[in-house]
């Protein structure tokens, strides 16, 4: 009996010295264990208003894109329309010529002046009835002048023309919009609108001037260096559209304005 019960604790001090060898707690065999209990299926509820979150998130998701797109786009148009006030006012003024000048000036949403801010303009534009002018300035050969302005020109009070003065084009040079090479007036669509003779000649333009029986007239200036003498050659394109919009003539001529600044007065 004695040796039975040695054997037994021989056989149980063994068992634990085997599992604390090994690092590892050994198994209680008196621990009762629990069944797995088996994972719980989602209801079908469960699964439809899973499916209803994730379509409202991407309906938000989806929202919120378009609002952001939408919010852009009217920025672009808003920066857009104010990136030339000038051009988009004489436009507006031109749509009341024959109107009493106070009239077209309300209805253009302008305030005309009889002269301008920059001595430069009223020494060189002299015959105008009222104008108005960019609040923004830019430099010409290191003249002050207004990005744009508008002259206007009455008869007995009522607008009969109105000229429109890019001068902001001239600033980066003074010789007009940089290109490679001639650009030939000819290859230009007859009958084309302003909007695509602009498109085809890719210059915007320096002055237009609109006139009394719905005519217009647009003045493209752009200068290249030439292959031959190295020299930059300057043009000025002048085109003329009829009172339907259609053009009726374009041609252009070019300008030597460093002869003409070289050139000495003629003594008298």
């Amino acid at each position: 009996m004695a040796d039975q019960e040695q054997r037994d604790d021989l056989t149980m001090e063994g068992y634990f010295n085997e599992g604390l060898a090994d690092g590892a707690e050994p198994n209680n065999p008196f621990e009762v264990l629990e069944p797995e209990q088996p994972r719980k299926k989602r209801s079908n509820t469960q699964k439809r208003r899973g499916l209803r979150n994730v379509r409202t998130r991407r309906i938000l998701i989806a929202a919120g894109a378009a609002a952001i797109l939408i919010i852009a786009l009217i920025i672009a148009i808003i920066v857009r329309m104010r990136k030339n006030d000038g051009a988009r006012y004489a436009l507006k003024l031109s749509q009341n010529i024959g109107q009493p000048v106070s009239s077209a000036a309300k209805n253009a949403g302008v305030s005309l002046a009889d002269s301008s801010r920059f001595s430069t303009l009223n020494k060189l534009y002299a015959s105008y009835q009222g104008m108005t002018e960019s609040g923004k300035t830019c430099q010409i050969q290191g003249v002050k002048l207004p990005e744009w302005a508008i002259f206007c020109n009455t008869d007995a009070e009522e607008l009969t023309n109105v000229t429109y003065y890019n001068y902001a084009l001239l600033e980066k040079n003074v010789f007009g919009t940089v290109r490679k090479s001639y650009l030939d007036p000819n290859l230009v669509d007859v009958g084309a609108s302003p909007d695509r003779v602009q498109e085809q000649l890719d210059l915007v333009p320096y002055r237009i001037q609109y006139l009394e029986g719905k005519t217009e007239l647009r003045e493209y200036r752009y200068c290249y260096e030439d292959g031959d003498s190295d020299e930059i050659v300057s043009y000025v394109i002048t085109a003329v559209w009829d009172e339907n919009g259609a053009l009726k003539s374009i041609s252009d001529t070019r300008r030597n304005y460093i002869g003409t600044l070289l050139a000495s007065p003629e003594l008298s």
